[in-house]
């Protein structure tokens, strides 16, 4: 659920006067929140590029032309795929 604009400018003032009083505790709970979505971005990666390189070393083997067409579509897909999640979750 979207915060209202006072919501936002209230925790906005929370983190400045936190910055203010700790600046360490204010970048280790900046760096903490970036850090979810960072693991996020590399778990699809590591996934997305499971699935196609399976794609292509199967289609490979057994000689199914569609797999390996499928597989290197995804791999071209995967820098599109990484930007939606990371905007997403930014």
């Amino acid at each position: 659920m979207p915060l209202t604009w006072k919501e936002r400018r209230t925790l906005r003032d929370i983190e400045e006067h936190l910055a203010d009083e700790d600046p360490a505790l204010a970048w280790l709970l900046r760096a903490s929140g970036m850090a979810g979505s960072d693991r996020l971005v590399r778990q699809v990666r590591r996934w997305v590029l499971t699935a196609a390189v399976t794609l292509v070393v199967l289609g490979t083997i057994l000689d199914v032309g569609g797999f390996v067409v499928v597989g290197i579509l995804i791999l071209s897909m995967i820098p599109v795929l990484l930007t939606m999640v990371w905007h997403h979750f930014r």
